[in-house]
């Protein structure tokens, strides 16, 4: 079976370090912490993943410290075994640093409520934590 896909990118501009940024997005507990969901992380090439109260899922399958993320993504409502793939680029900038972030072959269907899901689950609170300097 052929399943429609579409991508979901998104820009993030952070007043932090890219550091700061890596460890938000490699810190099960933090990232728990933050979003209300919570968050299981090996983080280690291979390494297994699991997020958003265990409906979102998958693999590290490439990990470049303070720079890249690379995972094999899948959501409960995605298609049984099909996969996708998320990439974190994390850049410093003059004034702080920019995550490109791209999720790619995300069923159609999936695709607007995923975009908006990452939006305010992901990294609404996410870039309220990394903007208030007594929380980092």
């Amino acid at each position: 079976m052929k399943i429609k896909t579409d991508n979901i990118f998104q820009v993030i501009e952070l007043d932090t370090t890219a550091p700061k940024v890596y460890n938000v997005l490699t810190d099960a507990a933090l990232l728990s912490r933050l979003t209300g969901m919570s968050a299981e992380m090996e983080i280690t090439e291979g390494g297994k993943f699991h997020a958003w109260n265990n409906r979102c899922h998958g693999y590290m399958l490439h990990l470049n410290t303070n720079t890249r993320i690379t995972q094999a993504w899948r959501h409960d409502e995605f298609p049984a075994g099909f996969y996708s793939t998320v990439i974190f680029d994390i850049q410093t900038t003059e004034t702080g640093c920019r995550v490109s972030f791209n999720h790619m072959g995300v069923p159609e269907e999936a695709s607007g409520w995923l975009t908006e899901s990452w939006r305010k689950d992901f990294w609404e609170p996410i870039t309220e934590h990394l903007s208030d300097p007594v929380l980092t």
